[in-house]
């Protein structure tokens, strides 16, 4: 028996049914609402597929990695993922997406658009997903803990990065002085420094830093901030880095060795001090006599000589000298310490300038 044909669905149905049952899964169920969210179809298989996202049906699953999908649609673009198919590029800087929306959001970024604000603090960002996570600095969520030091962060790619310290991870490597680092952010501000880039200034004193968090414990200096305090001599410091440095002078720690005569320092700076009197290097000049110094330190005790300062005195007979250095040699003379011996005869003098005096001595030199 010929059969009829579906004015809805163009297909040929039996008599008996009279495209009863082919217009309804065909034609669809009319404007029905959805119970729970309230959404409209016009089709059954919408409404049917809708529903199992509901109860939570997934009858759609990965063969590669076993996650299921409720509608069959979501199932292939998750293919895409395995296959690496992306087919979205961007026309600024080529980088390609698996789907359109994630290319939008790309593209919002190149544009600048930071629709998604922080209702606490104002920060905007360009995507939903950062806000979210930023809103958890806010409430103090921080549910991602390391199992080494005990730190918690409160994105787990904050603990991933954090765990490259421990393993000493360092992927990031510079072009011009070939020093790695950790991450990412830090290879960033180490080439400011090799750009000369200083964009964080001080408001009180106009200084700039290359890092932000230089700026941050500058300012510390102008408020009188000093939190880090040694246990042994009680001295104080903006910075714990400067704390640490202290403490290895008084555990006699110098990793610092001078290249040319192997003399060691407990800081960086009081080499970088020492190697201009290598090359020669004197940067201070006295304005009173013209003398010039390596060392700013040593042009102050200078002018103390120009000033007539002498604020190191001898507990012992009253004696008051300029330079720490001079009362330090004044006594060995009342303790009878020698520490300067002659290289040709061996006899010994407290002073280095009487030792000079007998070298003349010996090469014939009267004066």
């Amino acid at each position: 028996m010929k059969g009829h044909l579906c004015d809805i669905a163009k297909k040929p149905v039996s008599p008996k049914v009279k495209c009863k049952l082919n217009a309804c899964e065909n034609a669809g169920i009319g404007n029905r609402n959805c119970d729970i969210c309230g959404k409209s179809f016009n089709w059954k298989s919408q409404y049917k597929s809708h529903m199992d996202i509901h109860i939570g049906a997934q009858k759609h699953q990965c063969d590669i990695c076993g996650k299921a999908f409720s509608a069959k649609r979501n199932l292939e673009r998750h293919m895409d993922i395995h296959v690496g198919v992306k087919n979205h590029t961007c026309d600024i800087c080529g980088k390609a997406f698996i789907r359109k929306s994630y290319l939008s959001l790309h593209m919002d970024m190149h544009a600048g658009n930071k629709n998604h604000k922080c209702d606490v603090c104002g920060k905007a960002f360009t995507r939903k997903a950062d806000l979210t996570n930023h809103i958890k600095v806010h409430v103090g969520n921080k549910n991602h803990e390391c199992d080494i030091c005990g730190n918690s962060f409160v994105h787990k790619s904050s603990l991933d990065k954090h765990m490259d310290i421990h393993a000493g991870v360092k992927n990031h490597k510079c072009d011009i002085c070939g020093r790695a680092f950790t991450q990412n952010g830090h290879l960033s501000h180490h080439m400011d420094m090799h750009a000369g880039n200083k964009n964080h200034k001080c408001d009180v004193c106009g200084k700039a830093f290359t890092w932000k968090g230089d700026l941050t414990h500058h300012i510390k200096v102008h408020i009188g901030i000093k939190n880090h305090k040694c246990d042994i001599c009680g001295n104080s410091f903006v910075k714990k880095s400067s704390l640490n440095k202290h403490i290895d002078i008084h555990a006699g720690v110098k990793n610092h060795k001078c290249d040319i005569c192997g003399k060691a320092f407990t800081q960086i700076r009081q080499l970088s001090l020492h190697m201009d009197m290598h090359v020669g290097t004197k940067n201070h000049k006295c304005d009173i006599c013209g003398n010039s110094f390596v060392c700013k330190g040593t042009l102050n005790n200078h002018m103390d000589i120009h000033a007539g300062v002498k604020n190191h005195e001898c507990d012992i007979c009253g004696k008051a000298f300029t330079q720490k250095e001079h009362l330090k040699c004044h006594m060995d003379m009342h303790a009878g310490t020698k520490r300067h011996e002659c290289d040709i005869c061996g006899k010994t003098f407290t002073q280095k300038g009487h030792l000079k005096s007998h070298m003349d001595m010996h090469a014939g030199n009267k004066k």
